[in-house]
């Protein structure tokens, strides 16, 4: 699958730049916002009460803009999730706090407008490097009994702040969907992610992040064509 997103990506990048104007940027973003999953049969249950979680995401971008509107970057990010939950018992409440970590790396088309504003959509795997769960104050590694990686779809506004021949501030909001079930099979058996209670028919666990996000890109240069109508190689960013 990521061999296939990676051709893909270089035979758009090599079609577009035949006539378009190709800009290479790398820099640093970091977001943060809501957490969770969303699990039918939980969501349903009036026993239970869901919390707003945070979750924080920081890593590298590449970014390879083709003419004046359009766009790819793909992102290497480290996060972190989390999801709060109160299961209220005819004898006791219970707490439940199922927290994870992942690499991030995502895969994104970007469509830039006149104004600076800009759209973005594609695919991110996430590499589930921690699962730990807290019932009862009481800790434990869950990590055997959810899958080792999963596959979201991410969607996203943002535009520009500020910029400069060298570098260029971007702030974007971004809503992730997990496709995939998180839990796995040995996580269906034990009744995983609220094992203390049970119901008639299995549903799906599904990751989901709402954040806002910073961006910070330098130019690293490109192909564009100068004043004299030849094609050239260029330095530093394009938004000048």
């Amino acid at each position: 699958m990521m061999k296939g997103h990676a051709l893909l990506f270089s035979l758009l990048f090599l079609a577009a730049g035949l006539k378009a104007q190709l800009w290479l940027e790398i820099g640093g973003k970091a977001n943060y916002g809501l957490t969770g999953y969303y699990n039918k049969n939980i969501i349903n249950d009036r026993q239970h009460d869901f919390s707003l979680n945070g979750g924080l995401a920081y890593g590298g971008v590449i970014g390879l803009n083709i003419g004046d509107y359009h766009g790819f970057n793909i992102e290497g990010l480290k996060a972190t999730s989390q999801q709060k939950l109160s299961y209220r018992d005819l004898l006791a409440d219970i707490d439940n706090v199922l927290q994870w970590e992942t690499f991030d790396l995502y895969f994104l088309y970007r469509y830039y407008s006149e104004s600076g504003a800009y759209f973005e959509i594609g695919p991110k795997l996430s590499k589930v490097k921690l699962v730990e769960q807290t019932l009862e104050k009481s800790l434990s590694d869950v990590k055997d009994l959810y899958e080792d990686q999963y596959l979201s779809a991410a969607l996203g506004l943002g535009g520009f702040l500020a910029g400069t021949d060298i570098f260029t501030l971007k702030l974007g909001i971004r809503l992730e969907y997990a496709f995939q079930d998180f839990v796995n099979e040995a996580g269906m058996d034990s009744g995983h992610p609220a094992p203390y209670t049970s119901y008639s028919s299995y549903t799906p666990t599904h990751p989901v992040r709402a954040t806002i996000g910073i961006e910070l890109n330098f130019g690293v240069g490109g192909v564009a064509q100068a004043s004299c109508g030849r094609r050239r190689l260029m330095f530093g960013t394009r938004y000048r």
